[in-house]
């Protein structure tokens, strides 16, 4: 090897093995090794062939027999395990369930009950039609899933009430027997439905003579549709059309009736047979595939043309002039006259009320009404921001304050309150939601009468008594004729789909305001919108409202829009008082913010004087969970951004009044459940108390016994701001008592102890 470098002892090492060859050294440990180990590898090889043909055969098994069921029975299927997942573990069910026992509204019970039993029977009907067909004509497979068609029916019809009646038990309530009586009853009627179900042929042969045993099961396959079941599918199509006439007809009276939980399990019963029967049997039965895709395709389809979602107006088209924030600021002061001033200032108050749904509703009215028991608060009460729910309230108080003026009488704002959002609004939106609505997504023209929006709306419209009442008039009609500019303003937040940005719905021209649509600017269709639509435009969160539609002026001309909740730019309503508060620097005002906040679990933002124990988990959150944590932190960051943006806007605004040389009052809901928790005797009623006081945001529906803790805690609290003294005063009736000793200079209650917002 002349010129070539001689390779080493490894190298040679390693391509003797990348050859297969094998190193005289190590071939006898190499043999040693292999021979030690064989038989554990046999070994091994048999227990995981043992442990295999089980797997095996149990996979073999569900696949050949239990999948075409359970495919076959798939709208029963998921109409069974919706029931199951709304009524035991989603919290607005649980809500649906503990009002039922708390109200003791015996029809709304009854109706519950009839509909359960009714669902039931029809998810037991509509599988064992469909599992008593042979529709790929194989005997002896079909021969095979025998078990799994015969038990399947009779476990989807008793499973609904027995759903519900497991609901009953979890539910966490002071009403204990009215829940334990509610779910052993439905318990019982599905242990009696099972039975039923089980032996209903040996019932139907009562008092006849009995040739032979009657058999149980489904035996032999059937060969058609049958006159019974094209009956049972008209009457059902027939039932379904005569609900939604009634309440298109009664889009209030008709739901409430009812009640939500009727009306849910109704609506799955007519979904489970028209899909079972119409879109999977009858296309099988003919030798061609299921519906459901084409009617998917079709509702898609038709979704180009059938948006009725637009948002409600009046028939008015006058022009409306509205004044910009200083503007609405001199003429509303001089509607109210006032000869208090502090620090040589007269006081302004500016309310930003934060969303949460009917809670948050019924926390932001109750609030303001609250207050007015504090002699200046009124007269002072200059502008509202609202979002979600904070805006239905903000519209509710506003709505109750302009019947004062109309009617010139002394009516009691709380009482107004109080009562009209103690009602159901729930109903009416499922209803719409699940009758009329839901049949517009297969219809390829609009019909607004179907917009289950407007069923919300009309709702809030029934809030106050009278049939022609502000809310049910346009906007603007509020600030309108003789009293007009005593009236608070009301900012109405909203959000952009199409851009993402905050629109605003207000009888301020707004002016100044930083990269915010004024949807009462010339060009909007909703220049005179409702005040039922503008506050529900404002509280249209997911899916259980729709995105609402208008025009307005883009870039290239008029377009069609569509706003969502207020909330999904931020939720506290603080941002847009903040840019209130800047249109109004410079006028000799002391402004005073009051943030309604309406989370009973949030930390407070003045850290200064909260005496508060319910901050959470701090600035860093719980800890992470591990839990589907791949998929699930995108959307819990998505929704805990949300909810850090309105704290961030809540603390700006709050060290932005203070800087101006003005106060900061928190109203929190989270003083209620502070209440609560100190009364609670161990962990498990605390934990009760958590679940019972923190409802889910989303809803429209709100338990008496969390209303009454809301009316008691504000109760309590105003009555020791006022007799109490300030070194004895902590959380909500500390905040109150500030606010009384800053409306009142000669008060020596309280002294006004800065917020030092974080």
């Amino acid at each position: 090897m002349t010129g070539e470098q001689k390779p080493s002892a490894i190298r040679r090492w390693l391509c003797t093995i990348i050859r297969g060859e094998t190193i005289p050294l190590l071939t006898p440990l190499w043999h040693l090794i292999v021979t030690t180990l064989e038989p554990l590898r046999r070994w091994l090889a048999g227990v995981l062939s043992i442990l295999w043909q089980p797997v095996s055969a149990a996979f073999s098994w569900f696949w050949t027999r239990v999948v075409p069921v359970l495919w076959l029975c798939a709208y029963a299927l998921l109409a069974a395990v919706a029931v199951a997942l709304i009524f035991i573990f989603n919290d607005q069910g649980q809500d649906l369930l503990r009002i039922s026992a708390e109200f003791g509204k015996r029809w709304w019970n009854i109706a519950f009950l009839c509909g359960a039993i009714l669902l039931g029977f029809s998810l037991w009907y509509a599988s064992r039609v469909l599992l008593a067909r042979d529709f790929l004509g194989r005997g002896d497979k079909w021969r095979l899933t025998q078990g799994p068609r015969t038990l399947l029916p009779r476990l989807l019809g008793a499973s609904v009430p027995f759903s519900i009646g497991i609901g009953y038990l979890r539910v966490s309530t002071e009403h204990v027997l009215a829940t334990y009586l509610l779910g052993g009853l439905f318990i019982a009627v599905s242990m009696a439905m099972f039975w039923l179900l089980m032996h209903r042929r040996q019932l139907a042969l009562c008092g006849r003579p009995l040739v032979a045993a009657p058999e149980r099961g489904i035996k032999t396959p059937m060969d058609s549709f049958g006159r019974t079941n094209w009956i049972l599918v008209s009457v059902t199509t027939l039932l379904a059309l005569v609900l939604t006439i009634a309440f298109v007809i009664w889009p209030v009276g008709a739901p409430r009736i009812l009640g939500a939980p009727a009306i849910v399990v109704l609506a799955f019963a007519g979904i489970a047979l028209f899909g079972s029967l119409v879109l999977t049997y009858w296309p099988l039965s003919k030798g061609q595939p299921g519906a459901t895709a084409l009617v998917l395709i079709l509702a898609v389809g038709f979704g180009y043309f059938n948006d009725n979602h637009w948002i409600r107006t009046t028939a008015d088209t006058s022009e409306q002039t509205r004044p910009n924030a200083a503007e609405r600021l001199e003429r509303w002061r001089a509607a109210n006259p006032t000869e208090l001033q502090i620090e040589g200032k007269r006081p302004v108050i500016i309310v930003a009320a934060a969303g949460g749904g009917i809670r948050a509703a019924y926390w932001t009215a109750t609030t303001l009404a609250t207050l007015e028991s504090i002699p200046g608060f009124a007269e002072n009460l200059f502008a509202i921001s609202g979002v979600s729910g904070g805006s239905v309230g903000a519209a509710v108080y506003a709505a109750v304050k302009r019947e004062q003026l109309d009617q010139r009488e002394t009516m009691q704002t709380l009482s107004r309150v109080r009562a009209g959002l103690g009602q159901d609004f729930l109903s009416p939106v499922l209803a719409g939601l699940l009758f009329p609505d839901l049949m517009q997504r297969f219809a390829p023209a609009p019909f607004s009468w179907a917009d289950r929006q407007r069923f919300l709306e009309l709702g809030f419209e029934r809030a106050l008594p009278e049939d022609d009442n502000p809310l049910s008039r346009s906007f603007m009609n509020l600030y309108t004729g003789p009293g007009g500019d005593k009236l608070s303003s009301l900012l109405l937040n909203t959000t952009i789909v199409g851009s993402g940005r905050r629109a605003v719905i207000s009888n301020i021209r707004l002016d100044g305001f930083t990269d915010t649509v004024d949807l009462m600017a010339k060009g909007f269709s909703t220049r005179n919108i409702l005040l039922s639509a503008a506050a529900g435009a404002s509280a249209r969160f997911t899916y259980v409202s729709p995105a609402g539609t208008l025009e307005g002026i883009g870039s290239h001309g008029p377009q069609e829009i569509r706003v969502v909740d207020g909330g999904y730019f931020e939720n506290s309503g603080a941002a847009t008082a903040d840019n209130l508060l800047d249109q109004l620097n410079g006028q000799a005002i002391y402004p005073i913010l009051v943030l309604i906040r309406n989370d009973p679990a949030a930390p407070p933002v003045c850290a200064g004087r909260s005496g508060l124990e319910t901050g959470g988990s701090g600035p860093i959150g719980p800890p992470a969970t591990r839990f589907l944590a791949e998929i699930a932190s995108p959307i819990r960051a998505l929704l805990n951004a949300r909810t850090a943006r309105g704290r961030l806007a809540e603390v700006d605004a709050a060290k932005r009044i203070e800087q101006y040389g003005g106060a900061v009052i928190e109203i929190s809901l989270a003083t209620v459940l502070e209440a609560e928790l100190a009364q609670a005797e161990d962990a498990r009623t605390q934990a009760q108390i958590r679940q019972r006081m923190i409802e889910p945001p989303l809803g429209w529906s709100l338990s008496q016994a969390v209303r009454e803790k809301m009316d008691t805690t504000l109760e309590q609290a105003a009555r020791d701001a006022q007799q109490n003294p300030a070194n004895e005063l902590q959380g909500l009736a500390l905040e109150i008592a500030t606010l009384r000793a800053k409306l009142n200079p000669e008060s020596t209650t309280a002294e006004y102890t800065n917020c030092r917002a974080r």
